[in-house]
C-alpha cells in the first residue's frame, strides 16, 4: 500500500501540543500575509502573540505556510478553530485577529472580508462581530468598496479628475507668476537702464529720454502677462496670442469633462477675452 503523504500544515498538527493554538496561529499569519508580505514588523507581532500559545513547535513552518497562501491548509485550520471554539468563546481569538488587521491604522479590503469569514465560521453574528470590532479598532467596522459596482469606479474617476485639474491649476498659477515675474524684471531692467543713461548726458538724450513712452500700467502688466506677452508687443503679437489662447481654453473643449471643468474654462476664457480687449483699445 502506497505511504500517505502529509502536508507540512498536516505534520504541525501532529506535532502540536494543542492543535487549535496551531491552526489559530496560522490564520492569524493569514490575517498579515493578506496584506502582500509579511513584513519584519508583522513577524515580531506574530512571534510575541505566539508566546500565550500552547503549539509546542517553531513559527516560522506557520510563516511560510501563511506567505504561500495555502489555502488546503488555511481551511483546515479553520475546521479545526471550528471544532475547538465557537460563539463568546471565540470573542478572544476575533479581538487579536482585529487588532493585527488595523495594525496599520487602515483595514485593507482583503482584511474585510477574512474577518467576515472568521466570524461566520466561529458562530458570531455580524452585528455582535461588529460591536467587537468597534471595541478594538475605536471605529465603525463599514462595508467595503465593492469594485463589481459602477458607482465604485465612477467615485473613482471623480476623484482623478479632480486631482488632475488641482494639479492643473497649481501649475497655471505657477506658469503665470513666473510670467509676471519675469516681466516684471525686464521692466526693472529698463528702468534702470534708462535712469543710468539719462543722467549726466547731453540736451540731445534730455530730449530723446522726454519722447520717450511711458512705462505700462499695473493693469496693462496683468492683461500682458494673461496673455504671455512682454511690455511692448504690437496688436498683431496680442491678436495672435488671444486667437491661440481662445482655442486651448474654450469652454467648448471641455464639454466632455463634466461640468466643473466646463465652468473653470469659462473663467479663464473670459479673463483672456477681458484682457485682450483692454489690450486693443489701450494700443
Amino acid at each position: 500500500m502506497p505511504i500517505a503523504r502529509f502536508s507540512p500544515f498536516e505534520l504541525l498538527l501532529l506535532k502540536s501540543r494543542n492543535q487549535a493554538d496551531t491552526a489559530g496561529l496560522l490564520l492569524l499569519a493569514w490575517v498579515l500575509a493578506s496584506k502582500g508580505h509579511l513584513a519584519d514588523a508583522d513577524r515580531r507581532r506574530l512571534t510575541e502573540l505566539a508566546r500565550d500559545f500552547r503549539h509546542g513547535h517553531e513559527l516560522e513552518p506557520i510563516i511560510e505556510i501563511a506567505a504561500q497562501q495555502d489555502l488546503g491548509a488555511i481551511q483546515l485550520a479553520a475546521e479545526v478553530m471550528q471544532k475547538d471554539c465557537c460563539g463568546e468563546q471565540a470573542y478572544p481569538f476575533l479581538r487579536q485577529v482585529i487588532a493585527l488587521a488595523v495594525a496599520d491604522g487602515k483595514l485593507a479590503s482583503a482584511h474585510h472580508h477574512i474577518l467576515r469569514f472568521l466570524a461566520d465560521l466561529l458562530g458570531v453574528s455580524p452585528s455582535e462581530f461588529a460591536q467587537l470590532f468597534a471595541e478594538v479598532a475605536g471605529k465603525e467596522f463599514a462595508n467595503p468598496d465593492d469594485p463589481s459596482r459602477t458607482g465604485y469606479w465612477q467615485a473613482k474617476e471623480r476623484h482623478r479628475q479632480q486631482q488632475e485639474h488641482q494639479q492643473q491649476e497649481r501649475q497655471r498659477s505657477q506658469d503665470r507668476h513666473s510670467r509676471e515675474r519675469h516681466s516684471h524684471e525686464r521692466y526693472s531692467s529698463g528702468q534702470q537702464h534708462h535712469q543710468r543713461s539719462g543722467t549726466g548726458g547731453s540736451q540731445r538724450q534730455h530730449r530723446h529720454h522726454s519722447t520717450q513712452e511711458p512705462p505700462p500700467g499695473d493693469r496693462t502688466r496683468r492683461a500682458l502677462a494673461i496673455l504671455g506677452l512682454e511690455p511692448g508687443a504690437s496688436r498683431s503679437e496680442i491678436r495672435k496670442a488671444y486667437r491661440r489662447l481662445a482655442q486651448l481654453h474654450h469652454p467648448d473643449r471641455f464639454f466632455a469633462e463634466g461640468e466643473a471643468m466646463v465652468a473653470n474654462a469659462s473663467m479663464r476664457f473670459q479673463k483672456i477675452k477681458k484682457a485682450y480687449d483692454y489690450l486693443m483699445q489701450a494700443s
